[in-house]
Protein backbone atom coordinates (compact mmCIF):
# COMPACT_ATOMS: atom_id res chain seq x y z
CA UNK A 1 0.00 0.00 0.00
CA UNK A 2 1.04 3.36 -0.30
CA UNK A 3 2.01 5.71 2.24
CA UNK A 4 0.48 9.05 3.31
CA UNK A 5 -0.14 12.30 6.07
CA UNK A 6 -0.97 9.65 9.69
CA UNK A 7 -4.33 10.94 10.85
CA UNK A 8 -3.26 9.06 14.47
CA UNK A 9 -3.58 12.33 16.74
CA UNK A 10 -0.52 11.18 19.00
CA UNK A 11 2.40 11.07 15.98
CA UNK A 12 0.16 13.97 13.63
CA UNK A 13 3.45 16.35 14.29
CA UNK A 14 6.41 13.80 13.44
CA UNK A 15 4.80 11.18 10.81
CA UNK A 16 3.42 10.60 7.82
CA UNK A 17 1.08 7.66 7.91
CA UNK A 18 2.13 4.77 5.43
CA UNK A 19 -0.25 3.52 3.52
CA UNK A 20 -0.94 -0.07 3.01
CA UNK A 21 0.69 -1.40 -0.17
CA UNK A 22 1.31 -3.73 -2.59
CA UNK A 23 5.42 -8.14 -9.77
CA UNK A 24 8.48 -14.19 -14.53
CA UNK A 25 7.30 -17.32 -14.06
CA UNK A 26 5.43 -20.50 -16.35
CA UNK A 27 2.57 -20.00 -18.16
CA UNK A 28 -0.73 -21.29 -16.43
CA UNK A 29 -3.87 -23.16 -17.93
CA UNK A 30 -5.51 -21.28 -20.79
CA UNK A 31 -8.89 -19.73 -19.05
CA UNK A 32 -11.69 -22.15 -19.88
CA UNK A 33 -14.29 -20.91 -22.73
CA UNK A 34 -17.61 -19.35 -21.97
CA UNK A 35 -19.97 -16.42 -23.55
CA UNK A 36 -19.06 -13.26 -22.63
CA UNK A 37 -22.09 -12.63 -20.45
CA UNK A 38 -24.21 -13.97 -18.20
CA UNK A 39 -28.12 -14.53 -17.72
CA UNK A 40 -29.58 -12.04 -15.48
CA UNK A 41 -32.61 -14.42 -14.65
CA UNK A 42 -33.33 -16.33 -11.71
CA UNK A 43 -32.75 -20.15 -12.22
CA UNK A 44 -33.68 -22.62 -9.31
CA UNK A 45 -30.71 -25.22 -9.15
CA UNK A 46 -30.66 -29.08 -8.37
CA UNK A 47 -28.17 -30.46 -6.01
CA UNK A 48 -24.71 -30.84 -8.05
CA UNK A 49 -23.25 -34.27 -8.46
CA UNK A 50 -19.45 -35.69 -8.58
CA UNK A 51 -17.47 -38.44 -10.43
CA UNK A 52 -15.04 -40.59 -9.65
CA UNK A 53 -12.62 -38.28 -6.96
CA UNK A 54 -9.97 -36.55 -9.58
CA UNK A 55 -6.08 -35.40 -7.42
CA UNK A 56 -4.88 -31.95 -8.71
CA UNK A 57 -3.89 -31.57 -12.47
CA UNK A 58 0.26 -31.46 -12.63
CA UNK A 59 -0.78 -27.87 -14.16
CA UNK A 60 -2.03 -26.71 -11.11
CA UNK A 61 0.53 -28.25 -8.42
CA UNK A 62 2.34 -24.28 -8.84
CA UNK A 63 -0.87 -23.45 -7.00
CA UNK A 64 -1.99 -25.69 -4.25
CA UNK A 65 -1.89 -23.84 -0.95
CA UNK A 66 -2.84 -24.20 2.53
CA UNK A 67 -5.45 -21.94 3.83
CA UNK A 68 -5.90 -20.59 6.90
CA UNK A 69 -8.82 -19.42 8.67
CA UNK A 70 -7.20 -15.78 9.42
CA UNK A 71 -7.12 -14.58 12.78
CA UNK A 72 -7.58 -10.68 11.97
CA UNK A 73 -10.20 -11.29 9.50
CA UNK A 74 -11.96 -14.29 9.63
CA UNK A 75 -15.10 -13.93 7.86
CA UNK A 76 -13.33 -13.71 5.01
CA UNK A 77 -11.99 -17.40 3.03
CA UNK A 78 -12.65 -20.44 4.53
CA UNK A 79 -9.57 -22.79 5.37
CA UNK A 80 -11.22 -25.78 3.32
CA UNK A 81 -10.75 -24.24 0.12
CA UNK A 82 -7.69 -24.32 -1.49
CA UNK A 83 -8.54 -22.31 -5.64
CA UNK A 84 -6.22 -23.36 -8.31
CA UNK A 85 -7.54 -21.44 -11.31
CA UNK A 86 -9.81 -18.62 -11.47
CA UNK A 87 -10.98 -18.05 -15.25
CA UNK A 88 -12.93 -14.59 -15.26
CA UNK A 89 -15.55 -12.78 -17.78
CA UNK A 90 -16.55 -9.50 -17.10
CA UNK A 91 -18.70 -7.43 -19.16
CA UNK A 92 -19.20 -3.91 -17.70
CA UNK A 93 -21.57 -1.27 -18.91
CA UNK A 94 -20.49 2.27 -17.95
CA UNK A 95 -23.70 3.84 -18.32
CA UNK A 96 -25.93 1.33 -16.20
CA UNK A 97 -22.73 0.36 -14.05
CA UNK A 98 -24.04 -3.17 -14.38
CA UNK A 99 -21.32 -5.82 -14.09
CA UNK A 100 -21.82 -9.48 -15.80
CA UNK A 101 -19.68 -12.35 -15.01
CA UNK A 102 -18.95 -15.69 -15.10
CA UNK A 103 -16.19 -17.51 -13.15
CA UNK A 104 -14.76 -20.44 -14.23
CA UNK A 105 -13.46 -21.42 -10.56
CA UNK A 106 -10.55 -24.55 -10.55
CA UNK A 107 -10.72 -25.54 -6.74
CA UNK A 108 -8.99 -28.32 -4.35
CA UNK A 109 -10.73 -29.58 -1.44
CA UNK A 110 -8.90 -29.86 1.49
CA UNK A 111 -11.63 -32.02 3.40
CA UNK A 112 -14.76 -33.70 3.02
CA UNK A 113 -17.59 -31.56 1.77
CA UNK A 114 -21.38 -31.24 0.84
CA UNK A 115 -21.35 -27.39 0.55
CA UNK A 116 -18.42 -25.07 -0.59
CA UNK A 117 -18.55 -21.49 0.22
CA UNK A 118 -17.15 -18.46 -1.65
CA UNK A 119 -17.36 -14.63 -0.75
CA UNK A 120 -19.50 -12.53 -3.39
CA UNK A 121 -20.93 -9.05 -2.62
CA UNK A 122 -24.41 -8.67 -1.81
CA UNK A 123 -25.23 -6.39 -4.91
CA UNK A 124 -24.43 -9.44 -6.85
CA UNK A 125 -26.78 -11.98 -7.69
CA UNK A 126 -26.21 -15.66 -8.81
CA UNK A 127 -28.12 -16.61 -11.87
CA UNK A 128 -27.11 -19.97 -12.31
CA UNK A 129 -24.01 -22.64 -10.53
CA UNK A 130 -22.69 -25.98 -11.54
CA UNK A 131 -20.19 -28.15 -9.84
CA UNK A 132 -18.38 -30.80 -12.30
CA UNK A 133 -20.51 -29.79 -14.44
CA UNK A 134 -23.56 -30.42 -12.85
CA UNK A 135 -26.90 -27.91 -11.56
CA UNK A 136 -25.55 -26.76 -8.12
CA UNK A 137 -28.15 -25.28 -5.84
CA UNK A 138 -26.98 -22.33 -4.50
CA UNK A 139 -27.76 -19.53 -1.41
CA UNK A 140 -26.89 -16.03 -1.07
CA UNK A 141 -26.53 -14.72 2.27
CA UNK A 142 -24.51 -11.45 3.06
CA UNK A 143 -21.64 -11.36 0.74
CA UNK A 144 -21.39 -15.02 1.12
CA UNK A 145 -22.24 -17.63 -1.53
CA UNK A 146 -22.95 -20.80 -0.86
CA UNK A 147 -23.31 -24.17 -3.17
CA UNK A 148 -25.19 -27.31 -2.14
CA UNK A 149 -22.60 -29.91 -4.03
CA UNK A 150 -22.18 -33.93 -3.78
CA UNK A 151 -19.64 -35.45 -1.70
CA UNK A 152 -16.71 -33.83 -2.33
CA UNK A 153 -13.48 -35.60 -1.12
CA UNK A 154 -10.41 -34.24 0.51
CA UNK A 155 -7.43 -33.34 -1.58
CA UNK A 156 -10.09 -33.76 -5.14
CA UNK A 157 -10.33 -30.96 -7.46
CA UNK A 158 -13.26 -29.78 -8.45
CA UNK A 159 -14.34 -27.03 -11.66
CA UNK A 160 -17.53 -24.98 -10.27
CA UNK A 161 -18.78 -22.54 -12.89
CA UNK A 162 -21.18 -19.01 -11.55
CA UNK A 163 -23.10 -16.72 -13.44
CA UNK A 164 -23.95 -13.46 -11.78
CA UNK A 165 -24.78 -9.74 -12.32
CA UNK A 166 -24.86 -6.55 -10.71
CA UNK A 167 -24.09 -3.12 -9.54
CA UNK A 168 -20.89 -4.02 -7.54
CA UNK A 169 -20.23 -1.60 -4.34
CA UNK A 170 -17.31 -1.43 -1.93
CA UNK A 171 -17.50 -2.23 1.43
CA UNK A 172 -16.41 -0.14 4.49
CA UNK A 173 -11.82 -0.59 5.35
CA UNK A 174 -11.08 -1.71 8.50
CA UNK A 175 -8.95 0.95 8.69
CA UNK A 176 -8.40 4.79 9.88
CA UNK A 177 -6.45 5.74 7.27
CA UNK A 178 -8.05 8.77 5.06
CA UNK A 179 -7.12 7.15 1.51
CA UNK A 180 -8.51 4.06 2.88
CA UNK A 181 -11.93 4.21 3.61
CA UNK A 182 -13.58 2.31 1.03
CA UNK A 183 -12.69 -1.74 -0.76
CA UNK A 184 -13.21 -3.18 -3.51
CA UNK A 185 -15.07 -1.92 -6.74
CA UNK A 186 -15.43 1.45 -6.92
CA UNK A 187 -16.71 3.53 -9.99
CA UNK A 188 -16.50 7.49 -11.17
CA UNK A 189 -19.41 9.58 -12.38
CA UNK A 190 -18.57 8.68 -15.83
CA UNK A 191 -18.41 5.02 -15.17
CA UNK A 192 -14.77 3.98 -14.75
CA UNK A 193 -14.08 1.76 -12.40
CA UNK A 194 -11.30 0.27 -10.57
CA UNK A 195 -10.65 -1.51 -7.11
CA UNK A 196 -8.18 -1.05 -4.43
CA UNK A 197 -9.17 -4.44 -2.15
CA UNK A 198 -6.51 -4.91 0.79
CA UNK A 199 -7.15 -6.78 3.21
CA UNK A 200 -10.18 -7.70 1.60
CA UNK A 201 -12.64 -6.77 -1.67
CA UNK A 202 -11.73 -8.82 -4.32
CA UNK A 203 -15.39 -10.52 -3.57
CA UNK A 204 -17.09 -7.06 -4.67
CA UNK A 205 -16.33 -7.87 -8.30
CA UNK A 206 -15.75 -11.98 -8.30
CA UNK A 207 -16.70 -14.88 -6.69
CA UNK A 208 -13.89 -15.63 -4.49
CA UNK A 209 -12.05 -17.14 -1.96
CA UNK A 210 -11.21 -13.94 -0.78
CA UNK A 211 -7.83 -14.54 1.89
CA UNK A 212 -4.37 -13.87 1.89
CA UNK A 213 -3.43 -17.64 2.21
CA UNK A 214 -4.88 -19.24 -1.30
CA UNK A 215 -3.22 -18.40 -3.90
CA UNK A 216 -4.07 -19.60 -7.76
CA UNK A 217 -3.76 -18.75 -11.19
CA UNK A 218 -5.49 -15.73 -13.01
CA UNK A 219 -7.25 -15.86 -16.43
CA UNK A 220 -9.22 -12.65 -17.35
CA UNK A 221 -11.21 -11.70 -20.83
CA UNK A 222 -12.96 -8.25 -19.72
CA UNK A 223 -15.29 -6.60 -22.23
CA UNK A 224 -15.50 -2.76 -22.42
CA UNK A 225 -18.26 -0.53 -24.12
CA UNK A 226 -18.45 2.95 -25.27
CA UNK A 227 -15.11 3.19 -26.14
CA UNK A 228 -13.86 2.27 -22.48
CA UNK A 229 -10.45 -0.51 -22.22
CA UNK A 230 -10.66 -2.88 -19.59
CA UNK A 231 -7.30 -3.78 -17.74
CA UNK A 232 -6.02 -6.59 -15.31
CA UNK A 233 -2.97 -8.08 -14.33
CA UNK A 234 -0.54 -9.63 -16.28
CA UNK A 235 -0.10 -9.40 -19.71
CA UNK A 236 -2.34 -9.03 -22.53
CA UNK A 237 -3.01 -12.01 -24.84
CA UNK A 238 -5.29 -10.76 -27.36
CA UNK A 239 -7.81 -7.81 -28.24
CA UNK A 240 -10.56 -7.54 -30.51
CA UNK A 241 -12.69 -4.47 -31.01
CA UNK A 242 -15.68 -4.20 -33.09
CA UNK A 243 -17.69 -0.83 -32.94
CA UNK A 244 -17.35 0.82 -29.42
CA UNK A 245 -16.87 -2.66 -27.51
CA UNK A 246 -13.40 -4.08 -26.62
CA UNK A 247 -12.87 -7.64 -25.83
CA UNK A 248 -9.26 -7.94 -24.39
CA UNK A 249 -7.91 -11.08 -22.61
CA UNK A 250 -5.34 -11.36 -19.56
CA UNK A 251 -3.00 -14.10 -18.55
CA UNK A 252 -1.13 -14.07 -15.21
CA UNK A 253 1.60 -16.26 -15.10
CA UNK A 254 2.08 -17.27 -11.66
CA UNK A 255 -0.54 -17.71 -8.60
CA UNK A 256 -2.01 -14.67 -6.70
CA UNK A 257 -3.97 -14.52 -3.74
CA UNK A 258 -7.19 -12.27 -4.56
CA UNK A 259 -5.92 -8.92 -2.93
CA UNK A 260 -3.22 -9.03 -5.33
CA UNK A 261 -5.42 -8.76 -8.57
CA UNK A 262 -6.39 -5.59 -10.52
CA UNK A 263 -9.03 -4.42 -12.63
CA UNK A 264 -9.94 -1.29 -14.29
CA UNK A 265 -12.16 0.27 -17.02
CA UNK A 266 -11.86 3.48 -18.61
CA UNK A 267 -10.66 5.89 -21.71
CA UNK A 268 -7.24 3.87 -21.20
CA UNK A 269 -4.22 3.75 -23.28
CA UNK A 270 -1.51 1.10 -23.43
CA UNK A 271 2.14 1.96 -23.68
CA UNK A 272 4.72 -0.64 -23.52
CA UNK A 273 8.09 -0.57 -22.73
CA UNK A 274 11.20 -3.02 -21.76
CA UNK A 275 13.38 -3.49 -18.54
CA UNK A 276 16.17 -4.89 -16.87
CA UNK A 277 16.47 -8.46 -19.22
CA UNK A 278 14.01 -7.71 -21.46
CA UNK A 279 11.32 -7.65 -19.42
CA UNK A 280 7.73 -6.71 -20.60
CA UNK A 281 6.24 -3.44 -18.92
CA UNK A 282 2.82 -2.43 -19.18
CA UNK A 283 1.74 1.20 -19.29
CA UNK A 284 -1.88 1.71 -18.24
CA UNK A 285 -3.34 5.54 -18.16
CA UNK A 286 -6.11 7.96 -19.06
CA UNK A 287 -5.01 10.45 -21.28
CA UNK A 288 -7.20 12.94 -19.35
CA UNK A 289 -4.95 12.21 -16.25
CA UNK A 290 -1.59 11.40 -17.49
CA UNK A 291 0.58 13.54 -15.39
CA UNK A 292 2.35 10.90 -13.61
CA UNK A 293 3.68 8.81 -16.46
CA UNK A 294 6.95 10.35 -16.64
CA UNK A 295 7.65 9.26 -12.96
CA UNK A 296 6.01 5.63 -14.50
CA UNK A 297 8.57 5.43 -17.82
CA UNK A 298 11.18 5.76 -14.40
CA UNK A 299 10.02 1.78 -14.10
CA UNK A 300 13.46 0.55 -15.42
CA UNK A 301 15.28 1.97 -13.36
CA UNK A 302 13.65 1.44 -10.27
CA UNK A 303 13.32 -2.49 -10.86
CA UNK A 304 17.20 -2.17 -11.97
CA UNK A 305 17.91 -0.62 -8.60
CA UNK A 306 16.19 -3.29 -6.87
CA UNK A 307 17.66 -6.10 -8.47
CA UNK A 308 21.17 -5.52 -7.15
CA UNK A 309 19.63 -5.74 -3.64
CA UNK A 310 17.18 -8.24 -3.83
CA UNK A 311 17.91 -10.67 -6.99
CA UNK A 312 15.70 -10.42 -10.22
CA UNK A 313 12.74 -9.22 -10.52
CA UNK A 314 10.16 -12.52 -10.26
CA UNK A 315 7.47 -12.22 -12.68
CA UNK A 316 6.70 -12.29 -16.09
CA UNK A 317 5.81 -8.36 -16.55
CA UNK A 318 5.21 -5.63 -14.70
CA UNK A 319 3.79 -2.19 -14.81
CA UNK A 320 1.20 0.23 -13.46
CA UNK A 321 -2.55 0.95 -14.14
CA UNK A 322 -3.42 4.26 -13.27
CA UNK A 323 -6.85 4.71 -11.49
CA UNK A 324 -8.73 7.57 -9.55
CA UNK A 325 -8.57 7.58 -5.75
CA UNK A 326 -5.84 8.39 -3.56
CA UNK A 327 -3.58 5.28 -2.72
CA UNK A 328 -1.91 2.69 -4.16
CA UNK A 329 -1.67 -1.33 -4.20
CA UNK A 330 1.02 -3.79 -5.12
CA UNK A 331 -1.01 -5.36 -7.30
CA UNK A 332 0.55 -8.63 -8.74
CA UNK A 333 2.53 -7.52 -11.87
CA UNK A 334 0.68 -4.56 -12.48
CA UNK A 335 0.97 -1.79 -9.75
CA UNK A 336 -2.61 -0.20 -9.10
CA UNK A 337 -1.46 3.47 -8.53
CA UNK A 338 -3.78 6.67 -8.26
CA UNK A 339 -3.46 8.90 -11.34
CA UNK A 340 -3.10 12.30 -8.70
CA UNK A 341 0.51 13.24 -7.87
CA UNK A 342 -0.90 15.66 -5.26
CA UNK A 343 -2.45 13.21 -3.27
CA UNK A 344 1.07 12.65 -2.22
CA UNK A 345 1.92 15.96 -1.66
CA UNK A 346 4.96 16.06 -4.71
CA UNK A 347 6.23 13.86 -7.37
CA UNK A 348 9.18 13.17 -5.63
CA UNK A 349 7.08 11.68 -2.94
CA UNK A 350 4.74 9.88 -5.22
CA UNK A 351 8.07 8.19 -7.21
CA UNK A 352 9.01 6.84 -3.79
CA UNK A 353 5.97 5.85 -3.04
CA UNK A 354 5.36 3.98 -6.82
CA UNK A 355 8.64 2.80 -6.27
CA UNK A 356 7.42 0.93 -2.63
CA UNK A 357 4.83 -0.75 -4.80
CA UNK A 358 7.30 -2.26 -7.54
CA UNK A 359 9.61 -3.52 -4.50
CA UNK A 360 6.16 -5.35 -3.13
CA UNK A 361 7.30 -7.63 -6.07
CA UNK A 362 9.48 -9.31 -3.66
CA UNK A 363 7.97 -8.61 -0.18
CA UNK A 364 4.18 -9.13 -0.28
CA UNK A 365 3.77 -10.74 -3.84
CA UNK A 366 6.72 -13.44 -4.43
CA UNK A 367 6.25 -14.31 -0.79
CA UNK A 368 2.92 -13.41 0.42
CA UNK A 369 1.40 -13.18 4.25
CA UNK A 370 -0.33 -16.33 5.03
CA UNK A 371 -2.06 -14.53 8.06
CA UNK A 372 -3.12 -10.68 8.07
CA UNK A 373 -1.65 -10.57 11.61
CA UNK A 374 1.60 -10.84 9.58
CA UNK A 375 0.91 -7.48 7.46
CA UNK A 376 3.77 -6.65 8.49
CA UNK A 377 6.26 -9.08 6.67
CA UNK A 378 4.95 -7.69 3.82
CA UNK A 379 5.12 -3.52 4.94
CA UNK A 380 7.91 -3.66 6.96
CA UNK A 381 10.56 -5.26 4.34
CA UNK A 382 9.07 -3.06 1.35
CA UNK A 383 9.02 0.74 3.68
CA UNK A 384 12.96 -0.93 4.81
CA UNK A 385 14.05 -0.56 0.96
CA UNK A 386 11.51 2.32 0.07
CA UNK A 387 13.75 4.23 2.89
CA UNK A 388 17.24 3.24 1.50
CA UNK A 389 15.57 4.03 -1.92
CA UNK A 390 14.68 7.72 -1.08
CA UNK A 391 17.87 8.02 0.14
CA UNK A 392 19.20 7.47 -3.37
CA UNK A 393 17.09 9.56 -5.11
CA UNK A 394 18.17 12.41 -2.26
CA UNK A 395 14.63 12.98 -1.31
CA UNK A 396 13.93 14.50 1.94
CA UNK A 397 13.04 12.01 4.58
CA UNK A 398 9.85 13.44 6.17
CA UNK A 399 9.72 10.20 8.83
CA UNK A 400 13.40 11.60 10.48
CA UNK A 401 16.27 9.62 10.83
CA UNK A 402 16.21 5.80 12.39
CA UNK A 403 17.49 6.83 15.63
CA UNK A 404 14.91 9.49 16.03
CA UNK A 405 12.34 6.69 15.19
CA UNK A 406 14.08 4.75 17.29
CA UNK A 407 13.98 7.67 20.10
CA UNK A 408 10.65 8.72 19.84
CA UNK A 409 8.58 7.55 17.27
CA UNK A 410 8.34 4.14 17.31
CA UNK A 411 6.97 4.26 20.94
CA UNK A 412 3.85 7.08 19.79
CA UNK A 413 3.22 4.34 17.33
CA UNK A 414 3.05 1.78 19.62
CA UNK A 415 0.56 3.36 22.10
CA UNK A 416 -1.49 4.50 19.10
CA UNK A 417 -1.29 1.58 16.84
CA UNK A 418 0.16 -1.41 18.47
CA UNK A 419 3.12 -2.92 17.98
CA UNK A 420 4.04 -4.27 14.40
CA UNK A 421 3.06 -7.85 14.91
CA UNK A 422 0.13 -6.88 17.24
CA UNK A 423 -1.72 -4.44 15.80
CA UNK A 424 -5.14 -3.11 16.41
CA UNK A 425 -7.31 -5.07 13.44
CA UNK A 426 -9.78 -1.74 13.30
CA UNK A 427 -6.83 0.08 12.15
CA UNK A 428 -5.46 -1.77 8.97
CA UNK A 429 -2.54 -0.53 7.50
CA UNK A 430 -1.31 1.85 9.97
CA UNK A 431 2.14 3.16 11.02
CA UNK A 432 3.76 0.65 13.01
CA UNK A 433 3.45 -2.04 10.73
CA UNK A 434 5.81 -0.01 8.03
CA UNK A 435 8.16 2.08 9.76
CA UNK A 436 8.40 -0.04 13.25
CA UNK A 437 8.85 -2.97 11.59
CA UNK A 438 11.55 -0.81 9.35
CA UNK A 439 13.44 -0.04 12.41
CA UNK A 440 13.62 -3.46 13.66
CA UNK A 441 15.47 -4.12 10.09
CA UNK A 442 17.44 -1.23 10.38
CA UNK A 443 18.52 -2.71 13.79
CA UNK A 444 19.74 -6.50 12.86
CA UNK A 445 21.56 -4.83 10.12
CA UNK A 446 23.68 -2.35 12.67
CA UNK A 447 23.84 -5.30 14.71
CA UNK A 448 25.07 -7.85 12.28
CA UNK A 449 26.64 -5.95 9.65
CA UNK A 450 25.90 -4.50 5.91
CA UNK A 451 27.71 -7.87 4.29
CA UNK A 452 25.92 -10.60 6.53
CA UNK A 453 22.40 -8.97 6.49
CA UNK A 454 21.91 -8.02 2.84
CA UNK A 455 22.93 -11.64 1.90
CA UNK A 456 19.58 -12.56 4.03
CA UNK A 457 17.55 -9.98 2.85
CA UNK A 458 18.08 -11.55 -0.40
CA UNK A 459 17.89 -14.89 0.43
CA UNK A 460 14.57 -14.13 1.90
CA UNK A 461 12.00 -14.12 -1.14
CA UNK A 462 14.03 -16.97 -2.90
CA UNK A 463 13.00 -19.12 0.43
CA UNK A 464 9.42 -18.71 0.46
CA UNK A 465 9.07 -18.00 -3.48
CA UNK A 466 5.78 -17.79 -4.80
CA UNK A 467 4.24 -18.94 -1.80
CA UNK A 468 2.85 -17.89 1.84
CA UNK A 469 4.89 -17.41 4.89
CA UNK A 470 4.50 -16.33 8.22
CA UNK A 471 6.65 -15.26 11.61
CA UNK A 472 7.65 -18.05 12.62
CA UNK A 473 9.20 -18.54 8.43
CA UNK A 474 10.55 -15.65 9.33
CA UNK A 475 12.27 -16.13 12.54
CA UNK A 476 13.29 -19.57 11.44
CA UNK A 477 14.99 -17.95 8.17
CA UNK A 478 16.79 -15.05 10.21
CA UNK A 479 18.02 -17.28 13.07
CA UNK A 480 20.30 -19.41 10.08
CA UNK A 481 20.99 -16.46 7.76
CA UNK A 482 22.11 -14.40 10.76
CA UNK A 483 22.56 -16.18 14.28
CA UNK A 484 20.89 -17.26 16.57
CA UNK A 485 20.10 -14.06 19.07
CA UNK A 486 18.05 -12.76 15.67
CA UNK A 487 15.06 -14.61 15.97
CA UNK A 488 14.11 -13.83 19.49
CA UNK A 489 14.80 -10.29 18.90
CA UNK A 490 12.19 -10.64 16.21
CA UNK A 491 9.44 -12.21 17.63
CA UNK A 492 10.03 -9.78 21.18
CA UNK A 493 10.07 -6.75 18.71
CA UNK A 494 6.86 -7.64 17.01
CA UNK A 495 4.99 -7.73 20.26
CA UNK A 496 6.31 -5.56 22.79
CA UNK A 497 4.42 -2.87 24.27
CA UNK A 498 7.83 -0.32 24.74
CA UNK A 499 10.28 -0.17 22.15
CA UNK A 500 12.56 -2.89 22.33
CA UNK A 501 16.62 -1.52 22.66
CA UNK A 502 18.60 -2.41 19.69
CA UNK A 503 20.41 -5.45 19.64
CA UNK A 504 23.71 -5.07 20.08
CA UNK A 505 26.88 -5.71 18.17
CA UNK A 506 27.11 -9.51 16.71
CA UNK A 507 30.31 -11.33 16.07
Amino acid sequence: MRTTPTVTAAVVASLCLLTGCTGGGSPAPASPSASSSASTSRQPAPTGSTATPTPVAAKYKAAVSHPVKDSYYPQHGVPYLDTLHYGLQLDWQPKSKQLTGIATITLRVTTARDTIRFDLGAPLQVSAATVDGAKAASNQSGNHLTLKTAGLQPNSQHTVVIHYSGTPAPVPAPSMRGDLQRLGFQTTSKGAAYTFQEPFGAFTWYPVNDQPADKAFYDATLTAHDGQQGVFNGQVVSSKTKGTNTTTRFHLARPAASYLTTMAFGDYKHETAKGPHGLPLNYWYQPSAATPMPIVRQTPKMIAWAEKQLGRYPFASAGVVLVSGHSGMETQSLVTMTDNVLAFRSGGIYQSEYAHELFHSWFGDAVTPTDWKDLWLSESLTFFMQYRYIAHIHQPQSWGTYADIQKYQDQLMRDSDGPPGAYDKKNFGGNTVYLSGALMLHNLEKAYGAKRFNAALKGWPAAHKYGNADRADFISYLDKALGPKAGPYVKHWLTAKKTPAPLAKQP
